[in-house]
């Protein structure tokens, strides 16, 4: 009997999504509350941001970090990958 695990991986990576405003040069300060304000009502209880409720939401992780093709010399860098956890999911016969 072989016991599977569930590892929940975290990759950095940058996030775009599209804001529409009424301004056209908002201060640096002004697209911070705009972007907390979007992120609280994206967040849900445990804080994490579900892309589909972000306008034209997208993530571009760190592909050096997962792959061999575009920085051979650099992939896998345990600075970019985090595990935070890992639970049992099921046994197999």
């Amino acid at each position: 009997m072989a016991t599977r695990y569930q590892h929940r991986i975290g990759v950095r990576a940058e996030i775009c999504f599209d804001l529409v405003l009424d301004m056209r040069n908002p201060t640096p300060d002004q697209l911070c509350q705009i972007v907390a304000d979007v992120f609280r009502q994206a967040a849900d209880v445990d804080g994490a941001l579900k892309l589909s409720s972000l306008p034209g939401g997208a993530v571009y992780p760190e592909w050096n970090s997962v792959d061999l093709e575009v920085e051979p010399h650099r992939i896998l860098d345990p600075s970019t990958i985090r595990a935070f956890d890992c639970v049992e999911v099921d046994s197999i016969q």
